[in-house]
């Protein structure tokens, strides 16, 4: 198997502080050593993008270039990591899922209703005239289309996947190509990005999601307040990843206990 692990950085507007301006900043550069040593430990390729795919669109739909660039046919599976995220564990993420599957990915756990993602259930539910997102997958998918239930967490209203971890298969990659509707259509009919829209697409039955649980994407609101990052992949939201330097160096020294024995400055 040949696998990649992609990560990206785009800048945004240069005076946008907290996404680090024009200059890859310091949390990303943490973030990115991290995933490097991580690939490495799991055999896998390490490539950071940060050239524009679709000049034309919001940076953060640059993330769908796996499904249309040649350049990404080559690899088996691609896993695309958030660069605010810190990997703490030894299991090896390509080896963690059913490879039948077209896509792995991590349901938000309480993202109808719980902090920080309440407004989830605003947003969805607002007609069409509003641009929502439930009324243009029924223009899209027909009337009686809805968003599937999670298969791990079915207490929830719906499926709802965080994009900082996916998890490509070939396969899914090129299925994706073939079915995923005009990414231009959906930035003039809807306000979201493309994390809405890969949910979107996977919602159509032609597509196999494997859910990965809940520890492989752990947001801060998830660890309990007060509490240590207890994921195997913690993803530090907002301004929470202006601690990743510090925590990162801290893994390396071995002064903070992590499971990943591949993460130590003396390998």
């Amino acid at each position: 198997m040949k696998n990649l692990l992609l990560q990206y950085y785009i800048p945004y507007e240069s005076f946008d502080a907290d996404l680090g301006g024009v200059e890859l900043p310091d949390w990303a550069k943490a973030g990115s050593e991290c995933a490097q040593m991580y690939a490495k430990f799991c055999g896998a390729e390490y490539k950071l993008a940060n050239d524009r795919y679709f000049e034309h669109l919001d940076p953060r739909l640059d993330s769908l270039r796996i499904f249309y660039d040649p350049q990404y046919e080559e690899y088996d599976n691609i896993l695309t990591l958030d660069l605010d995220m810190l990997i703490t564990t030894n299991e090896n993420i390509f080896e963690s899922f059913d490879q039948e599957s077209d896509v792995a990915m991590v349901h938000e756990l309480d993202v109808h209703t719980g902090p920080p993602a309440g407004w989830l259930k605003r947003v969805m539910d607002v007609p069409q005239w509003k641009r929502g997102i439930i009324a243009y997958g029924k223009q899209l998918f027909g009337k009686d289309w809805e968003f599937p239930k999670s298969t791990v967490y079915p207490e929830e209203r719906f499926r709802y996947l965080n994009g900082g971890v996916q998890l490509w298969t070939k396969h899914g990659r090129m299925k994706a190509r073939e079915h995923f509707t005009s990414v231009d259509e959906y930035v003039l009919r809807t306000r979201y990005t493309e994390q809405m829209y890969v949910n979107l697409q996977l919602s159509q039955p032609v597509f196999n999601v494997y859910e990965l649980d809940t520890y492989w994407n752990r947001m801060p609101y998830q660890w309990g307040k007060g509490k240590w990052p207890d994921g195997k992949i913690n993803h530090y939201l907002a301004r929470d990843k202006f601690n990743i330097p510090k925590l990162w160096k801290g893994m390396k020294d071995g002064q903070i206990s992590r499971d990943c024995s591949w993460c130590k400055e003396r390998n």
